[in-house]
This record gives structure tokens, C-alpha cells and sequence, in this order.
């Protein structure tokens, strides 16, 4: 137990080292001009999309393990570009891919019936984004080479840690026809989360204070979700998670303590999701983690390109919510 909490927590810490810093050169180095938006397009293409094909060549060839410090080294070395802009979105976008399809393939290895370590993994990725944006605008722009040092010094704890056994599977069984649609109707809740997520209008954001807590409930929603979905099962936990989630951000938004309880009952789906994919194509780890984080990326783009307005509308953030609670109780039932 202590080898695989010491595993689970660096990679943790990796995750958000990793994302952090990725923030920190896409909007704080990186003289991105008036290409903002496609800078931030071609980066979130590569270290979503990238990961299903990516996570597919872990699964074959690739050691999981190389590929998480691979990723780390290249998001450092994206750092010796940072008058280059394209050339460092490419080393950024794939190095994140990588990092995350790797770790993401070594966490699933440890425990099919742990979805708290999956919980555990992903969680700190969105504090990571959100320190690395804050820092972003902060004296630390000027000193450029200390984020990269710190991947560096991650990538060697990585290396240096212990790994889990990780048995790739010599033959795998197809996934049916009856699992791949149950597959693409678990990702709608994917894309709702993501999109609901990031399209919610909380006015009370500028509250420093109110932020860090909306931040910490994504994490610990995450991280919850997992510990109460071992216990419980997916569909209940899943389930449970979008119908409490569904008034609170639908109706009671503008209202602090509730929104960041919506946010928080919400991403308790995220391991539910993630689990269950996995568990649909058990020898495909890194691909099953990278179509979860596709969804996401589907779910981001109507945000990214300014299209999210009507999704802010109460009637429709319940519904999708509701809709999406009915898929995961009609499809995760049996998994």
C-alpha cells in the first residue's frame, strides 16, 4: 500500500506540475499576438485529441512509464522555444499527451475496482491549470526557466519511482458492437461535464477566495467521486452525481455555496466515466483514457471558439444534466 501511495501521489504531483506549466507558457510566455485563440485551439488539439492515437501506441509499443517522463521532457524543452511560437505549442500539446496517456495507463493498471486512484491522478490537473493561469499575470513571467527546471526535477522522481506491475495483455478480445455504443453513449456525459464545466457563468469568480474553492471542489469532486464509486458502484454514484448537480447549477448559480456544491457533485462522474470505458476495453488502457479526455476536448470546443452563450441557459443546463444522468443509468448498470 505505501508503493503504490508513494506512485499515486508523485504522478499526482506530476499531473499538476505538468498542466501548470502549460498554462504558464501558453498565456503567460508565449507572445501569442492577436493568435490567442489559435494558439490555445492548436495546443488543447494536441493534448486532447493527440491522446487517442497516442494512448493506442502506449497500449502496443510504447512503455507507459517512458511515455509520462518522454511527455515531461518535452514540455520542458517547449520552454526553449518560447520565441518560436508554434514550435513550442507542438513539444507543449504532445508532451501533455503524453504525460497523460502514460500516467493515465499506469494508474488503470493498479486496480480495476479502484476508481479512487483514477480520481486521485486526474484531480489535481485543474488546480494545476488554474495556478499556472494565475501565475501567468504574476512577477514569475520574467523568470521563464524555473517551471522547466521543476518538470525536470519531477521527471527524474518519475523515473526514479517505483512502478506497479504493469502486464500488457498479449491478445486482446475486440470490443462488440453492443460495447462500442455503449462507449460512445458514456462519453455524452463526458462531453456535457466539460462543456457545462466550462460554459457556467458563476459571477462571484472574481472573488479570489470563491475561486480557489470553485478550483478545489472540481479537484475534490474528482477525488470523491472515486473513493464513493468503489463503494457504491458506477451507475449510483454517476447517477447521483448529475441529478444533485442538476438544480444547483441550473438554477442557483449566482449563489456561492451552492454552485461550487453543484460543481463539486458533478465531477463525480469523472472516474465514473473513466472506469467504466476501461472496464468495456480492459487491454486497451491508454486509449480507453484518451477517448474520455477527446470527450472533454469536444466538450471545450464550443467554448473555446465563443459559441457557449445558449448552453448558460437554466432550462438547458438541467436538461443535459438530466439526460445525461438517464445514460449512465441505462448503460452502466451492468458494467
Amino acid at each position: 500500500m505505501n508503493r503504490t501511495a508513494t506512485f499515486i501521489g508523485t504522478y499526482a504531483l506530476a499531473h499538476l506540475v505538468v498542466d501548470a506549466a502549460c498554462a504558464f507558457l501558453l498565456l503567460g510566455v508565449l507572445d501569442v499576438g492577436g493568435q490567442l485563440i489559435l494558439s490555445v485551439l492548436i495546443y488543447n488539439v494536441l493534448a486532447f485529441l493527440l491522446q487517442v492515437p497516442l494512448g493506442r501506441f502506449v497500449d502496443q509499443w510504447l512503455n507507459p512509464k517512458s511515455a509520462a517522463v518522454l511527455g515531461l521532457l518535452l514540455v520542458a524543452g517547449a520552454f526553449l522555444f518560447w520565441n518560436a511560437l508554434f514550435s513550442a505549442l507542438i513539444l507543449a500539446g504532445v508532451g501533455n499527451a503524453l504525460f497523460h496517456v502514460g500516467g493515465g495507463s499506469l494508474v488503470l493498471s493498479l486496480d480495476k475496482n479502484k476508481a479512487t486512484y483514477a480520481g486521485l491522478f486526474v484531480a489535481p490537473g485543474g488546480i494545476g491549470l488554474a495556478l499556472g493561469t494565475y501565475l501567468s499575470s504574476s512577477h514569475l513571467v520574467g523568470s521563464v526557466w524555473i517551471f522547466p527546471s521543476i518538470v525536470l526535477v519531477i521527471s527524474v522522481l518519475l523515473m526514479l519511482t517505483p512502478t506497479p506491475t504493469f502486464n500488457r495483455l498479449k491478445t486482446e478480445k475486440g470490443t462488440s458492437k453492443r460495447g462500442v455504443l455503449i462507449i460512445a453513449l458514456i462519453l455524452i456525459p463526458v462531453i456535457v461535464r466539460s462543456l457545462i464545466g466550462l460554459s457556467m457563468d458563476f459571477p462571484w469568480k472574481e472573488h479570489h477566495g470563491l475561486l480557489w474553492m470553485l478550483v478545489s471542489a472540481i479537484a475534490f469532486g474528482k477525488i470523491f467521486g472515486g473513493m464513493l464509486t468503489d463503494r457504491f458502484g458506477l451507475y449510483k454514484i454517476g447517477v447521483g452525481g448529475m441529478l444533485v448537480s442538476a438544480p444547483l447549477l441550473a438554477f442557483y448559480p449566482t449563489v456561492p455555496l451552492l454552485g461550487i456544491l453543484g460543481v463539486f457533485a458533478l465531477n463525480f462522474t469523472m472516474p465514473v466515466t473513466l472506469i467504466a470505458v476501461w472496464r468495456l476495453m480492459p487491454g486497451k488502457r491508454g486509449f480507453a483514457f484518451g477517448l474520455t479526455t477527446a470527450a472533454l476536448f469536444v466538450g471545450a470546443l464550443p467554448v473555446l471558439l465563443g459559441k457557449s452563450g445558449w448552453f448558460q441557459a437554466d432550462l438547458t443546463v438541467g436538461a443535459l444534466l438530466v439526460v445525461s444522468a438517464i445514460i449512465v443509468f441505462f448503460t452502466l448498470r451492468k458494467i
